[in-house]
């Protein structure tokens, strides 16, 4: 290969590689403005039956914290976004995303409520699956059972519940949830003066002193031989008050 051959060979590459870097500024500029923010779009996940947090009310928080129409967004805004949305006591998880068309997309995960807490303060709020306490809502009030009686603990919302009788409650429900027909059943639970505890179902009139978070399954299963060996013959208004939280035992008052 000659000299001048070989120059130009290189002129040509140096042109090849200044189009190329021209056209990937370009490309970057273009990509930019079709990445910026063009409409926000609410996805909650109402799926799941819950409907305590509404597309308008994350709107408005949006709204409220950011001037994002229009803008590019990093990632750190993206972070940004999400963590706003904890202030909504409701809301579980939020993720935000930014698609190729201009459109932020806010996904919300709701609290999946276990049950709902009447407090001697006069409080009334609910406990999520894992155990976090937040405030009812007036857009909606889920189907849970109720827990009432001698509860102090106060709302201290998006905290972990601390005291013993909601910590007992809570394990007893966990429980319950993996009992189809007891689940079912089991309309409220309550905390009594010996700070026992009780269940009230949703049929017949009878209350069921359950006595601690103790032996749970065991209860339960001598709870299913009374009620559908026993009740079902002699009639399921027979007894006032059904205890079963003594040991192999099973005492009744008519």
């Amino acid at each position: 290969m000659n000299k001048t051959v070989k120059n130009i060979i290189i002129r040509v590459s140096m042109l090849i590689g200044v189009a190329a870097f021209i056209f990937l500024i370009v490309m970057a500029k273009t990509n930019r403005a079709q990445n910026t923010v063009k409409n926000i779009e609410v996805n909650i996940d109402e799926w799941n039956g819950n409907f305590f947090v509404t597309n308008n009310q994350v709107l408005a928080l949006i709204n409220k914290n950011f001037d994002i129409i229009g803008k590019t967004l990093s990632g750190k805004d993206l972070e940004k976004i999400e963590q706003s949305l904890s202030v909504i006591p409701q809301v579980q998880k939020a993720n935000a995303f930014l698609d190729n068309k201009g459109a932020l997309t806010i996904k919300v995960d709701q609290r999946i409520p276990l049950f709902r807490v009447y407090n001697t303060l006069g409080e009334s709020f609910y406990v999520d699956e894992n155990g976090i306490k937040f405030p009812v809502t007036e857009n909606y009030a889920a189907k849970v059972p109720i827990a009432t009686g001698l509860i102090v603990e106060p709302c201290d919302k998006s905290q972990k519940i601390q005291g013993k009788q909601l910590k007992s409650i809570y394990k007893l429900i966990q429980t319950l949830k993996n009992n189809q027909l007891w689940n079912s059943l089991i309309g409220q639970i309550n905390i009594n003066e010996k700070l026992q505890i009780e269940l009230i179902p949703r049929i017949a009139n009878a209350t069921i002193i359950f006595g601690d978070d103790q032996n749970i399954e065991q209860k339960l299963k001598r709870l299913d031989v009374f009620y559908f060996e026993v009740l079902q013959k002699v009639g399921w208004d027979r007894y006032k008050v059904i205890n079963i939280m003594y040991k192999d035992q099973v005492v009744c008052l008519k």
